[in-house]
């Protein structure tokens, strides 16, 4: 599930897309790519107008030159977590066949993610 999002370890202002969002991981769309087997923090809030917000682990698992980027996978996260993944794909189930500025740019909108490095490979 593709995603725009908000990404900020420095600037909460700084925007970076995010794709492929699934129950196992996430990729991340940038130039600063963190080392394979780095362990970071993921947080970001998904569908502002009814804001629904994410909190995990993951390692870095992969690099991509087109896209520049990085796979992230999910680690052990919490059921709580698990569920908001779940109503995220729900929900944006739901709003592919609304007519939404999401339905006019595909994918979801988020805010405020956060990706922070926990230990390097």
């Amino acid at each position: 599930m593709p995603l725009s999002v908000a990404f900020s370890e420095a600037d909460p202002r700084t925007t970076t897309p995010v794709s492929d969002l699934s129950q196992t991981g996430v990729f991340v769309h940038t130039d600063e790519q963190l080392p394979i087997g780095s362990v970071i923090d993921i947080r970001f809030t998904v569908f502002p107008e009814e804001p629904v917000l994410f909190e995990g682990k993951g390692t870095v698992v992969r690099h991509t030159e087109e896209p520049r980027g990085m796979g992230v996978e999910f680690l052990d996260l919490s059921h709580g977590a698990r569920e908001v993944l779940r109503e995220i794909q729900i929900r944006h189930e739901a709003q592919k066949g609304r007519n939404t500025l999401t339905r006019s740019h595909p994918g979801l909108r988020t805010h405020g993610l956060v990706a922070k490095l926990i230990e390097k490979a």
